[in-house]
């Protein structure tokens, strides 16, 4: 990791920051992928996830909670869809438009990476100073911050 020069005086510049911290969330991104990637991209499992939010679902509000074109979306759900993760249906206020949920199969396949994935997170923290543990834990309030859209 970089060491962070600081505008002023125990202040972080925010290029620095912005860089180590891009390097650092994607790395530990990378790492939880790799821990299993339960047979799905990066995209297809970012769909289900919001799937598995926000419930039963538009095509067109899932591209847009996942930040896609309505295109790219509907490859991702025909995807799921063939993998039986999904079920495709007629929303019953507009028919032309169509909901989107997880199936008994999606619901299980997300369970189950969410599990392995906190599971590797935890055997992490562990190995981490109690201190380390409390600053991170703090930091939380922040990087969600930072992950909402618009800030």
């Amino acid at each position: 990791m970089v060491m962070i020069e600081t505008a002023e005086e125990g202040t972080p510049s925010a290029a620095d920051l912005a860089a180590d911290l891009r390097l650092v969330v994607g790395r530990l991104a990378r790492s939880l992928r790799q821990a299993d990637d339960g047979g799905l991209t990066p995209s297809q499992l970012s769909a289900l996830s919001s799937i598995d939010a926000l419930g039963s679902v538009r095509l067109g509000d899932l591209a847009a909670a996942e930040r896609v074109t309505s295109p790219t979306l509907t490859k991702i759900v025909a995807n799921l869809e063939a993998a039986g993760l999904v079920h495709r249906s007629a929303d019953p206020d507009d028919r032309r438009a169509a909901l989107v949920s997880l199936t008994a199969a999606g619901r299980s396949r997300l369970k189950r990476l969410r599990t392995e994935r906190n599971a590797y997170l935890q055997q992490r923290l562990a190995a981490l100073t109690a201190h380390d543990r409390e600053t991170l834990a703090a930091a939380l309030a922040v990087l969600t911050t930072l992950a909402e859209p618009g800030t």
